[in-house]
């Protein structure tokens, strides 16, 4: 380690007393918190809190981890627009407070992550961490999805075969039945106004 960043590493000044090119510095080979977000989330315990989150874990770049003893966090993977190709912000010293009072010297590249319980990259692994960790939660959860089909939903039967008769086409009866089940009500005429205007047409003609 270059002898200016271990000085920095020991220096005692709060975060925003460190100036732009020490900043630089310490952060130099790294734009982790450029391209990531997390936002803390309160700890879920009931069961629609769970199903929330493993809705929100089946979406890309979206995850969820706990920190000792009990700190829930939404982590995002997401660039921040003004990191440059050069990995220096394009509008530092204007940059929130929030990058600001980041101090680079806490970095998770320097400290060990000692304080993460669990980590939930998609729902399944979030489910089974339930399942093992909190029984009791997981028990509940399953009584608030005993609603649920077995195996995941299938194709309107009608639909599928209207499709294989005529591919890339689906038949406006089909739909139809399929948003209103049961006998089919009797359609109108269609040419109930026919004769007035083929009258009109052949005087026009």
């Amino acid at each position: 380690m270059p002898d200016r960043e271990q000085a920095l590493l020991e220096d005692d000044r709060d975060a925003v007393e460190l100036t732009a090119g020490e900043n630089a510095d310490l952060c130099t080979g790294c734009t982790r918190c450029c391209v990531t977000v997390c936002i803390e989330i309160d700890a879920p315990r009931a069961p629609w809190e769970y199903d929330q989150w493993i809705w929100v874990l089946h979406h890309e770049n979206l995850e969820v981890y706990v920190e000792k003893p009990e700190r829930w966090f939404l982590h995002v993977e997401t660039r921040c627009t003004q990191l440059g190709p050069d990995g220096r912000c394009a509008i530092h010293g204007r940059h929130p407070v929030l990058c600001r009072e980041y101090d680079p010297r806490a970095c998770e590249r320097r400290l060990p992550l000692a304080d993460i319980r669990a980590w939930f990259h998609d729902a399944y692994e979030l489910e089974a961490w339930v399942r093992a960790e909190r029984p009791a939660h997981w028990k509940r959860l399953m009584a608030y999805r005993k609603d649920r089909p077995d195996a995941p939903p299938m194709a309107d039967a009608r639909v599928e075969r209207a499709r294989q008769r005529r591919p890339g086409l689906i038949p406006v009866e089909a739909l139809l039945g399929m948003a209103t089940p049961g006998p089919a009500a009797p359609r109108a005429p269609v040419l109930a106004a026919a004769p007035a205007e083929r009258r009109v047409v052949k005087r026009l003609r």
